[in-house]
């Protein structure tokens, strides 16, 4: 009877053991893929793009990343208007955003709040019909770059051989432009947290 006891102890102890164990592995460093989409609300028009980058994980609370993202807005018969061609309405005007980032994330649970902040180059060409032909013409692009900084919220969902996948929600601000973004991250874990 001892010994069922004991080794029913045992049992139940190594489960524990696993079940903590497996609690407290994180993947310690991961690299992502995310395609995005949303709207830029300061023309008023659909965006999307992709990002790419890596996660480092210092603990169950804090993660810090780092990434590249890339984004594409166009907006058809904006009200922009050309006072050397007849005060012709534009045709389109587009928007090629890319950022450099860095930031943090705060683990609450599989749900998690991040902040990014890094550099972005925006270029906008805007495009205007000839008087009378088909044909269409523009001044070139435009390109500025500024101060980029993103806030978001998601939610991390574990898969198999550690990696991961996340839901995420942001709004973004840079170049006088702001965004709202959803999008979906695949992690691929690296290593796994000792």
């Amino acid at each position: 009877m001892k010994t069922k006891i004991t080794l029913l102890l045992m049992l139940f102890g190594a489960l524990g053991v696993g079940k903590i164990m497996a609690q407290d592995s994180l993947l310690k460093h991961s690299v992502y893929v995310a395609p995005f989409v949303g709207l830029n609300s300061t023309i008023k028009a659909p965006v999307y793009g992709a990002e790419v980058g890596y996660e480092y994980r210092l603990n169950k609370h804090w993660g810090l990343t780092a990434g590249v993202n890339i984004a594409y807005t166009q907006k058809n018969n904006p009200a922009i208007y050309d006072g050397n061609n007849g005060g012709k309405q534009a045709i389109n005007s587009k928007l090629l955003q890319n950022a450099f980032y860095a930031g943090a994330k705060y683990y609450m649970g599989k749900f998690y709040l991040a902040a990014d902040f890094g550099y972005q180059d925006a270029y906008t060409t805007i495009n205007y019909q000839y008087m009378g032909t088909g044909s269409s013409y523009n001044y070139g692009t435009t390109a500025s770059n500024g101060f980029y900084q993103a806030y978001g919220i998601g939610y991390q969902m574990p898969l198999a051989k550690g990696d991961n996948i996340e839901f995420f929600a942001k709004g973004t601000n840079a170049n006088s432009n702001t965004s709202y973004l959803i999008g979906f991250k695949y992690n691929f874990g690296l290593f796994r947290r000792k």
